[in-house]
């Protein structure tokens, strides 16, 4: 029997193993779990180079795996102006005033996080406000969501856009006012022509702001994550961080296809990031090890979000102008880029939160089944915000899964957000619908869409336990009550997080053979008092984190 690397003792493993859920200790060889049972055991595995760690009688989870996330895209913002808890308007601007005098030497301005609850009483974002503050150099505040932007009047000159664009996009739009001008407001597509005038940050700037995102998954036992924004040049990026041993999480990242995109970029990416991921593999140190990075999807946005309207509806939003949103791609073009993605054995991640866009997914994956081979595709659906009861069961018999983000409901249940408002009364009984999903017996996974929303795995463990029903009504009314137990949180954060991706052989449980990607938490999850929920769950971080048998966070003593 080899000796251990690490050997981790006096501990209670959740190991996720149907039959024996629970262990005292375990010991780790190389980047794999070699042995998991009891503590009087443990010592057989103990050698004179082994470290033994003592988790004092804390709770162990296999890594938590977010499904859904920003990694390069958050990190980014790490620099901007926060403004994801600004209440009003005026602080807003008192915020900017602020950033603008600590940064005199930055050409633009950049922020992200405002709240479409800002405007719930009325106006909307305005360039005024932010010349107010800032009339001197061009600001660019990003919203929460990331689907809608606020720009100041410098900004939309320099983009050539106040008197209006040369043409709106036909996703979005340059929002005009009556005077003639631009509001400085920018919804999904039209928001490029601000944006990409930004000068891209220095690669070294880029690389330490990484460096402080990695550190923060890390800290919140966040080994895995399901990256939602990926290119050639962001891959180069993750790959780079691998060669040089500075990547402490394990990322799959989808192509992103947007309208135009060719059907020849996405065979080039499915042929090189296969030779890619084939090198990879030949060059591991061993045969079981795994790359940190791995490729082999793609991701399609069918519509956006319904706080600017601009998510795709089967009836019209609540709020008399008859708009149902429109899908992001043509129907056509839509289709024909998720068969041939199909076609060539990649994974599709589609964006779809309105419940028109769901079923459109669902029939570009059904076509796509009809004419390639039927296979274990393992096709996603991301967010599903609203849903037509109809297509729930062709979730289920057409095999696709549910991607959803629990903080995001607290968009819905917030009486100043304008989801509440545009959805209306009579489909909030199928939104949000997590426990309708799951007892419908199509799997799901977790994730935090993060920087939309805290990165913190243990808010959105909070917000699915604890979550209201969106009618407000009490716990014994008829209307249905999605709120998640704290199994199917867990493994919806590990093994079903691992499902997601094809890699449930290989980590999501605690078991001999599994990847040694481990969490060590510093509150017991499944002892904590009702009364001490909401805020002992949130406030819980990981005491030590390990990826693939190296530690790369610890606070254990």
């Amino acid at each position: 029997m080899p000796h251990a690397s690490i050997v981790l003792r006096n501990a209670r493993i959740y190991t996720l193993v149907r039959t024996d859920p629970w262990a005292e200790a375990l010991a780790i060889v190389g980047d794999r779990i070699a042995w998991v049972g009891p503590d009087t055991d443990a010592a057989e595995w103990v050698g004179p180079n082994t470290q033994v760690i003592d988790a004092g009688r804390r709770l162990v989870l296999p890594g938590l795996i977010d499904s859904h996330f920003h990694l390069l895209m958050g990190a980014r913002t790490l620099r901007d102006l926060k403004l994801d808890d600004a209440r009003n308007v005026d602080e807003v601007q008192s915020r900017l005033r602020a950033f603008a005098q600590a940064h005199p030497e930055r050409e633009w301005l950049t922020g992200r996080g405002w709240q479409h609850s800002l405007f719930a009483r009325g106006g909307r974002p305005e360039r005024a406000a932010l010349d107010a503050v800032v009339p001197d150099r061009p600001v660019y505040l990003v919203a929460s969501d990331g689907h809608s932007a606020w720009a100041n009047t410098a900004a939309l000159q320099r983009a050539g856009i106040l008197n209006g664009p040369p043409r709106q996009p036909t996703f979005g739009a340059v929002v005009m006012g009556e005077d003639g001008l631009a509001t400085g407001e920018l919804r999904e597509a039209a928001m490029s022509f601000v944006r990409d005038l930004i000068p891209p940050l220095p690669r070294d700037e880029e690389d330490d702001l990484l460096r402080q995102a990695l550190r923060a998954c890390a800290e919140y036992g966040i080994t895995s994550v399901h990256n939602m924004d990926g290119d050639a040049q962001s891959l180069a990026v993750y790959r780079d961080f691998e060669a040089r041993g500075e990547l402490t999480l394990r990322i799959y990242v989808p192509l992103t296809v947007e309208p135009g995109t060719p059907e020849a970029a996405i065979e080039a990416w499915a042929h090189d990031t296969q030779q890619t991921d084939r090198a990879a593999i030949e060059a591991r140190p061993t045969p079981d090890a795994m790359p940190l990075v791995r490729t082999g999807c793609v991701k399609l946005f069918a519509d956006g979000v319904i706080e600017s309207k601009t998510a795709w509806l089967l009836e019209p939003y609540d709020d008399g102008s008859g708009e149902c949103g429109r899908p992001n791609f043509d129907p056509d073009e839509f289709k024909r880029l998720v068969t041939k993605a199909d076609a060539l054995k990649l994974q599709i991640f589609v964006h779809a939160i309105g419940d028109a866009a769901v079923r459109a997914a669902l029939d570009a994956f059904n076509l796509a089944r009809r004419l390639n081979q039927p296979r274990d595709a393992r096709h996603r659906l991301e967010h599903i915000e609203l849903l037509d009861p109809v297509d729930l069961t062709r979730m289920k018999r057409q095999r696709v899964l549910a991607s959803v983000q629990p903080l995001h409901a607290e968009f819905g249940s917030d009486p100043d957000n304008p989801w509440r408002r545009l959805v209306g009364p009579r489909r909030w009984a199928w939104g949000f619908p997590w426990r309708a999903i799951l007892n419908a017996g199509v799997p799901m996974a977790f994730g935090s869409d993060w920087p939309v929303v805290t990165m913190n795995p243990f808010e959105g463990m909070r917000a699915a336990l604890t979550r209201p029903k969106l009618d407000f009504s009490d716990a014994r009314s008829h209307f249905p009550d999605h709120r998640l137990t704290l199994e199917e949180l867990i493994f919806g954060y590990t093994l079903d997080g691992a499902f997601f991706e094809f890699q449930e052989r290989h980590k999501g449980r605690i078991k001999p053979g599994m990847l040694a990607d481990l969490a060590v938490l510093d509150t017991d999850l499944f002892n904590l008092p009702r009364t001490d929920l909401e805020s002992g769950i949130a406030g819980t971080r990981s005491a030590l984190t390990i990826v693939g048998g190296r530690i790369v966070h610890r606070a254990l003593a």
